[in-house]
Formats: C-alpha cells, structure tokens, sequence
C-alpha cells in the first residue's frame, strides 16, 4: 500500500482528494496539511511515499515546499496537484523541485492516481495540456530566444539572488558548470551587471509569481 500526504488549503477539495486516492485500494494517506509549515513537518516526520501538494496555498506555495523538501533529503515522490498551466512553474517545480507528476487539477480524478502509481514505478507524469504546451514551445525555443533551457534555469536563480553554491547544489551540477553558464548568459545577453539580468528575467517571465 502506497502512503501519502496531502498539502491543500481547501478542505471540500482536499477530503475529495483523499477519497479518490483512497478508493484505488493502492494508496492510503496517512495524513494532511493546509499550508506550507506543517506540511513539510508531517512529510518530513513520517516520510510518506508520496506528497500530494497544492501549488497555491495560503501560506507559501507548493513549488517553495517541494524544494525545502528536497533539500532536507525527502526521497518520496513529489506530485504537484494544480490549477496553473503556466510553463514557468512547471519548468520551475521540474528542474528545481525534481518533481516525478504534475497534474491539473482539472483533470485530477482521471490522471492523479496514475501518476502516483506511474511515480513509484520511476515513470514521470505530466498532464497532456502542459505537454503539450511543452513540446510547442521546444519546437519555436531555439529561434526565439538565444538562452538554452539549463542558462534559464541558473538565470532564474541568479535573478532571486543565489550565489553559485546554491545554485550548483539546487541543479545538481558543479560550481565551475554553473560558474560556466552564469558567464555564458552574460556573454549572449551583452549584460555586465545583475541588475540587467535581473530585469530580462522578468521581462521574459522567469521569476515566479503564484498566487
């Protein structure tokens, strides 16, 4: 029997959420939380199988949670449960977050125990909508814009204001790659300060925003 925690603020959704697990007769959870503090307490607590987490929560926000967990050694499988179509969370809570599913809300009652029995299995769900959305944006990226998908990801961090350190060890790579990456962006772009960096990041929407 998988175990699993659920983080949702909102109670109706949240007890809905919970039945539908529950009624696969493959998954039990074990407990729930309503916002970011106590869910990263009860998941780092009982080490669930997997996390069930809302993106847009009252306190914080899922794709922060997911991260604080990830960082404090959480092996369990993470699916981010959401109304957000947005690439840039999606990109965001893969790279950073390591997620293994990222259902829609909207489709929660035909796809989230697939991707929770997909995600014990090593298998990465993703709603069809943001796949979609996905591979359109591949097809045009390159043309488009002249940073790859990695020199987004450490421009995001950089444009929140973490050093290299962190930066490496969030994206699993070193700090002479990221160090590499951070003057690579700065060479494509012709900028020469953070400030700029800063301000094309969120010109080209790569800060998150969730409410």
């Amino acid at each position: 029997m998988i175990k699993a925690v659920i983080v949702d603020d909102h109670i109706i959704f949240q007890q809905g959420v919970k039945a539908l697990l529950e009624e696969s007769n493959q998954i039990t959870v074990i407990d729930t939380a309503t916002n970011t503090a106590d869910g990263e307490r009860i998941i780092i607590g009982k080490q669930p199988d997997v996390c069930v987490l809302d993106i847009s929560l009252a306190q914080g926000n899922g794709v922060e949670l997911a991260e604080r967990l990830r960082s404090r050694g959480y092996q369990g499988s993470i699916v981010m449960l959401t109304m957000h179509t947005e690439l840039k969370i999606f990109k965001r809570a893969s790279a950073i977050a390591k997620i293994d599913g990222y259902v829609l809300k909207l489709d929660a009652s035909e796809d989230l125990v697939a991707a929770i029995l997909g995600a014990r299995k090593g298998q990465r769900f993703v709603s069809p909508a943001i796949a979609q959305e996905m591979a359109w944006e591949s097809s045009r990226s390159e043309q488009e814009s002249p940073l790859t998908i990695r020199e987004q990801e450490v421009l995001t961090l950089v444009a929140e204001g973490h050093g290299s350190d962190a930066i490496a060890s969030r994206l699993s790579l070193s700090k002479r790659t990221v160090d590499n990456h951070r003057a690579n962006i700065k060479r494509k772009l012709g900028f020469n300060n953070s400030v700029e960096l800063i301000r094309y990041a969120m010109d080209q929407g790569l800060l998150l925003d969730i409410k």
